[in-house]
């Protein structure tokens, strides 16, 4: 297999995970507690940062398969949906979270993302 290619399909691995992350947290913007959680607020910030540094890097690039202009066109949409909630609250401390101890619908986004990432 040629260089560029496994460059390219490590690179599709990391955008189809972050088109995952950004899908997976655009959702719980609209979820109740975790919308207003510190979780959710720190996940975006540390996605889109990841984003950014793939991004930089895929646009150094020319002839970007399809499939990835695809993905990139997807995230490009999600982004602006994308807000940090004000004034966040760790809804766990805080007794509002009544979900069984160590599972954090947020963090468990990134957790799948960031085994992608140790993968490639």
């Amino acid at each position: 297999m040629l260089e560029t290619e496994t460059l390219f399909g490590k690179e599709i691995n990391l955008l189809r995970g972050l088109s995952y992350v950004f899908g997976a947290l655009s959702y719980l913007k609209d979820e109740p507690l975790c919308s207003k959680c510190n979780s959710l607020a720190e996940s975006i910030e540390i996605a889109k940062d990841k984003f950014l540094a793939l991004e930089k890097s895929l646009n150094k690039r020319r002839g970007i398969p399809e499939e990835m202009r695809k993905l990139l066109l997807d995230i490009y949409a999600t982004l602006p949906q994308m807000s940090i909630p004000d004034n966040p609250v760790r809804q766990k401390k805080e007794g509002n979270c009544k979900l069984p101890a160590g599972v954090c619908f947020t963090k468990s986004i990134l957790s799948v993302y960031e085994k992608i990432e140790g993968q490639v």
